[in-house]
């Protein structure tokens, strides 16, 4: 079975194209046995040759009686034929038929539905509409699960990794990316299925959220796996990670030669976006070691690897390489012209995810009732128009134009006030549990964290994680999943004060934040969530669930003395959550004391079991806990 093609960071297939395209009979008389091998010969060199792939699929949608398969087939091969020879409109029509075919066909084997979903993804991806591929690959991964077991595994694990480089490249979310990340290692480890490249991804995730001991102990997970894998290619790539982090360390000495061999490797295999990588910790090294000149040429040449290529993550760490090697050398005019540069980067992708996201906004807040409104007063308009005498119908039809006009104006006006009012609303909130949505949550958390505790007291933050939430969906059905999550939503809303924030934080996760709480009161507050979210529930006719969840929470700022951000306290309270799931249907909190001498509080972020042995962390819990579990993969 076909899995989910790998998004930008994932490394190339390295297809073999063809020396030339023969001379092939018209696709709408040719046979069956010869269009399904044009249809794959189009698939084959899609990626090698795209211009002639593209002529191809335009050959074989003109027949008249391409079955079905070969016609999502060919779309595929379209849409990425089209993105790689820069033809983005072209690839976006062809996703978009791709998703419309198999909307038409509810009967459509599962199996050929995901793939359909998945490639979508990944052609909408290529040209750059994060959301849609987002909501393609989403599709993809609900059709897996009527797959078998080991398939489903197989096509969720993909799925879930494209979704998180989505979030991790384009949308600025690695925490969210982190989720995806974690889950599709979970599921891959279900089935056995060891994919280092789930892993690379993983710690370049971690990497970019400070992670780095964590991001360490995953790329040599990575690397063992690569080297009994013999995938060389995301090897050379773990390694170039590897050194990058003995650089952060100031390891130089143990950096060079492992870098110097990921970037000999890269260049034989020609892996031009993790050369580009490694180009640019290559220059950060000889920035380091003195050598500017050098580190702005290597720079420069790296560029040359990403430049117009749909490679986010790489063009920015290779324009942070170049933009620092020119104020190494004092070249102040060129270092701001790069970073320029890296700004527009950002700023045309920010760009076209808000138009894309404002536009699927506006299609989904589109009122059915106006529409039916509007369709009635134009049968109305007709009627009366036929039962008009032919004598006065000039006269008439002048008058109901004018008084159509009229109408369609102010329907407009008050339809297009609604359809905002829809808009700014539909965009802050979860549209299953009608509470905030992580957006808007993080927007309220800001807004809270800006204003200082009452002395004594601090903000806390609640995480909340619903237990063996798949065991509801698969016993029950996903309507009784979902009428779980809205009754946690309306707890939520029946125990919060005035002034607290409550969310969902994603899938079965919500938050909720409280101003001005000692650490008593957290836990006491912890305890209550604790107790009145959880207990049994009818999910079906005769049949009880016994729901219960776990909580973590920690405070902002963490220690009283410090101003960390509500982030800070995200990823602490994530920590104290895990605890709690260690042992399920529990709640466990960290609490800052005092920071320890010459340590900041990135360094408690970054291994918080060390403070609590020393004391400076309190960790509190409803069961007997002494020190935090290691941390592993977080299951799904």
């Amino acid at each position: 079975m076909s899995l989910p093609a790998p998004s930008s960071r994932s490394l190339l297939p390295g297809l073999l194209g063809l020396a030339m395209l023969v001379a092939l009979p018209s696709s709408a008389t040719a046979p069956a046995e010869e269009r399904a091998a044009q249809v794959g010969l189009c698939l084959k060199i899609r990626r090698d040759e795209p211009v002639k792939a593209v002529a191809l699929a335009h050959r074989l949608l003109q027949a008249t009686d391409l079955s079905l398969e070969d016609e999502l087939k060919t779309l595929s091969c379209l849409g990425i034929a089209a993105g790689l020879s820069g033809e983005p409109e072209q690839a976006l029509i062809a996703a978009e038929r791709m998703e419309r075919r198999v909307g038409e066909r509810p009967d459509l084997a599962p199996d050929l539905t995901m793939r359909a979903y998945s490639q979508a993804g990944s052609i909408y991806q290529g040209a750059g509409h994060i959301h849609s591929a987002e909501a393609a690959y989403l599709r993809a991964y609900e059709a897996s699960s009527r797959l078998d077991a080991h398939d489903a595994a197989l096509v969720q694990a993909a799925t879930l990794t494209n979704i998180g480089l989505i979030h991790a490249d384009y949308l600025d979310s690695p925490d969210v990316a982190d989720e995806y990340y974690r889950k599709a290692l979970a599921v891959a480890a279900t089935v056995g299925l060891e994919d280092p490249l789930i892993l690379h991804n993983h710690a370049l995730n971690l990497i970019s959220l400070g992670r780095n001991t964590e991001a360490m102990a995953v790329v040599t997970q990575g690397e063992a796996m690569a080297k009994a894998k013999q995938a060389h290619a995301v090897l050379d790539r773990l390694h170039a990670e590897r050194a990058g982090l003995w650089i952060l360390q100031g390891k130089r000495a143990q950096a060079k030669p492992l870098l110097d061999s990921a970037i000999r490797s890269q260049e034989a295999s020609q892996d031009f976006p993790g050369l580009a990588g490694s180009l640019a910790k290559r220059s950060i090294l000889q920035r380091q070691s003195g050598d500017a000149p050098g580190a702005l040429a290597t720079a420069r040449r790296a560029w040359a690897l990403v430049d117009g290529q749909p490679q986010p993550q790489k063009q920015r760490e290779v324009l942070l390489a170049w933009m620092a090697a020119h104020a190494a050398m004092g070249q102040s005019d060129q270092a701001l012209a790069v970073g320029a540069r890296l700004h527009a980067l950002e700023m045309e992708s920010l760009k076209q995810q808000r138009l894309e996201l404002l536009a699927d906004l506006q299609a989904r807040s589109e009122s059915a009732d106006a529409q039916r409104e509007l369709e009635q007063l134009r049968h109305q308009a007709q009627i009366s128009a036929l039962n008009d005498d032919k004598a006065r119908l000039v006269r008439r039809a002048g008058g109901a134009l004018l008084g159509m006009l009229v109408i369609a104006g102010v329907g407009f006006g008050l339809l297009q006030r609604r359809k905002n009012r829809q808009l700014r609303a539909v965009s802050a909130t979860d549209p299953l549990t009608g509470l905030r949505n992580r957006r808007a949550a993080g927007d309220a958390l800001q807004a809270m964290s800006a204003q200082r505790a009452s002395p004594g007291m601090r903000h806390v933050l609640f995480l909340i994680d619903i237990d063996h939430f798949k065991k509801v969906n698969d016993g029950f059905g996903h309507h009784a999943g979902d009428d779980v999550l809205v009754g946690i939503a309306d707890a939520l809303r029946a125990l919060c004060r005035p002034g607290d924030v409550i969310a969902r934080w994603g899938g079965e996760e919500f938050l909720m934040a409280c101003p001005d709480l000692t650490a008593a009161q957290a836990c006491t507050v912890a305890a209550r969530l604790h107790e009145r979210l959880g207990g049994a529930r009818e999910l079906a006719p005769g049949r009880a669930w016994d729901l219960t969840v776990s909580l973590g929470f920690a405070p902002f700022p963490f220690f009283e003395e410090d101003r960390e951000r509500w982030e800070y306290a995200i990823r602490l309270a994530d920590r104290a959550l895990y605890a709690a799931k260690d042992r399920r249907n529990a709640w466990a909190g960290l609490w800052g004391r005092a920071l320890p001498d010459g340590t900041s509080a990135a360094g408690v972020l970054e291994e918080p079991e060390s403070a609590v042995r020393s004391g400076h962390v309190d960790l509190m819990a409803s069961y007997a806990i002494e020190r935090l579990p290691k941390v592993v993969m977080r299951a799904a």
